[in-house]
């Protein structure tokens, strides 16, 4: 997991325009207002980079695949196995559809 750093955010550069809202409990608000005293950030700043590098993960997680030597054995393997003949595949892609008809 990427460190968190206690600099200014990744966003912090750039125009702030947009407003998220968020209700929590009464213990949540003094974890992060502590996380954020503890690293020399204000709240706003400590949520927004801890949004985006949680962010980041989830979307990195749904691109970044891992796998084990199996797996990676059987990936490869299709990926270098030759082309199948697909006729009726060809066949859908080389004819005139209804909006090629004219």
């Amino acid at each position: 997991m990427p460190a968190v750093s206690a600099a200014k955010p990744k966003v912090a550069d750039k125009t702030r325009s947009q407003r998220l809202n968020i209700r929590v409990t009464a213990a949540q608000a003094r974890l992060i207002r502590l996380a954020a005293e503890q690293t020399r950030a204000t709240t706003s700043a400590f949520l927004v980079e801890s949004a985006c590098i949680r962010a980041e993960e989830a979307l990195a997680s749904k691109t970044h695949f891992l796998y084990n030597e199996e797996q990676w054995a059987a990936f490869t393997a299709a990926l270098d196995r030759p082309p199948a003949l697909k006729p009726r595949l060809r066949r859908l892609l080389t004819t005139p559809g209804i909006l090629d008809r004219a």
